[in-house]
């Protein structure tokens, strides 16, 4: 058991390190990587997430370990890249590195969120998510349960959700009870069925907006007051 608990610290310390600053190419798009880079790129295989991983399986390779350190790399890659203010930065560093508590909850998090996810696309959502957490967008709990809410939706339904979106009135419509997207969505608790019509509740609009369209700085629009 102690050489496992070694190993597992290690990765928390890389994420820990990866989450205050940058420790890999921002300019590549680890996506697309071919999982054989991570063993024949020495460039790659130098990245402190890769080689941490690397380590735990050395006696033999295997894909999912692999996999895990491509969604890792792909959802650092992206927080680095969301566009957050400086002063958003430094205050969540200076938390992060004093704030053990929270520290070890959002390391925690995050390695346990992209262990469970199967594509590679939520893991850019979860960055999305977490940056707009960071933003003041929702709490540490919303960012849990948008982060569930990702975690249970069908991939194939987002383009049924633009759709949606762009309606007269949006994240509204009719819907057919034969759609396979309608149940995607309501399976991932995102949206809900009234009557012979569809509804995007405020989970999957946070989510559509912050998350899959990465828009950290979005401002809802202020419903008017009834007189």
């Amino acid at each position: 058991m102690k050489p496992k608990e070694k190993n597992e610290k290690s990765i928390e310390k890389v994420i820990q390190d990866g989450l205050e600053s940058p420790t890999m190419d921002l300019t590549v798009n680890y996506a697309e990587l071919a999982l054989d880079s991570f063993l024949d790129n020495e460039a790659i295989k130098e990245i402190p997430i890769v080689k941490s991983i690397v380590g735990i399986v050395k006696g033999g390779m295997k894909v999912r370990e692999i996999y895990f350190a491509k969604k890792l790399l792909t959802f650092l890659k992206e927080f680095h890249s969301a566009k957050l203010k400086d002063s958003i930065k430094i205050e969540f560093q200076k938390k992060f590195k004093t704030d053990k508590k929270y520290r070890n909850s959002v390391v925690e998090q995050i390695m346990i969120l992209n262990e469970r996810i199967l594509e590679i696309e939520k893991s850019k959502i979860l960055a999305n998510l977490f940056a707009s957490h960071l933003n003041d967008k929702f709490d540490w709990q919303g960012f849990l349960n948008l982060s569930y809410c990702t975690e249970r939706l069908n991939l194939t339904a987002i383009d049924f959700l633009n759709e949606i979106a762009e309606e007269e009135k949006p994240f509204y419509r009719g819907y057919s009870q034969f759609d396979d997207n309608v149940a995607f969505l309501i399976s991932a608790g995102i949206a809900q069925q009234w009557g012979s019509h569809l509804h995007i509740t405020a989970h999957g609009q946070y989510l559509y907006f912050y998350g899959i369209k990465g828009k950290i700085d979005y401002e809802f629009p202020k419903q008017e007051e009834k007189k």
